[in-house]
């Protein structure tokens, strides 16, 4: 018993011990764990740049072939002569018949100017009223202006025998329908058209080239 005693003693003083070895029976508080740092700033990074497609080069149309020009109109051909002198001419008293008026104008009035004035003016007038026609059906009329009034000379039918280059030769055919008279045969007017406004006659009498202007 007494041995038990002890042993009781000296666990509680073993125990004893002990606690104040543990700091006096208080239990030591847990330290407190340091706070876990901030989570690193991350920098979101900017989004890609959109890739530029490379500059494509626009490819160059085509050249487009041209339509070809139309061919030109062919010019018409040239009228006859025989139809460009179809109409009316007016007698123009100029060129070789003035020069010849003039020159038996003074023959006759000497040095008499009045006189001389008034036979060229007597032949201006005449000259004034003298025409010619040449007419579809190959007819060709002489007028002369008498007291005022239109005259027919002579009117014939004529045959064209050379017809080139605005240059038309003619003969009569039959006989003066005014006269009644048949012309030479061996009788040949040639007529030369100048442009379309203007023709000229050799008088085979006269031996003369007459000009005429067109009056229709």
């Amino acid at each position: 018993m007494m041995a038990k005693r002890q042993l009781s003693l000296v666990l509680v003083s073993t125990m004893a011990l002990l606690g104040i070895a543990c700091g006096g029976g208080e239990v030591p508080q847990a330290e407190t764990p340091p706070p876990p740092p901030p989570p690193a700033e991350t920098t979101t990074p900017p989004p890609p740049a959109e890739a530029t497609p490379p500059a494509t080069t626009a490819a160059a149309p085509a050249p487009t072939q041209a339509a070809p020009a139309p061919a030109p109109e062919a010019a018409p051909a040239p009228k006859p002569g025989k139809e460009r002198i179809v109409g009316q001419w007016q007698f123009d008293f100029s060129g070789e018949p003035r020069a010849a008026a003039e020159a038996d104008a003074k023959k006759k009035a000497g040095k008499d100017e009045k006189k001389y004035a008034a036979l060229m003016k007597e032949l201006e007038d005449a000259a004034a009223g003298e025409w010619i026609e040449f007419t579809a059906d190959s007819m060709y009329v002489s007028h002369v202006t008498e007291k005022g009034k239109d005259k027919v000379i002579l009117k014939v039918k004529y045959d064209v025998t050379k017809d080139e280059n605005g240059t038309i030769v003619m003969k009569p055919a039959g006989k003066d329908e005014i006269s009644k008279k048949e012309m030479p045969k061996d009788l040949e007017i040639t007529v030369t058209l100048k442009d379309d406004k203007t023709l000229e006659l050799k008088d085979p009498k006269k031996k003369m080239t007459l000009v005429f202007k067109r009056k229709s």
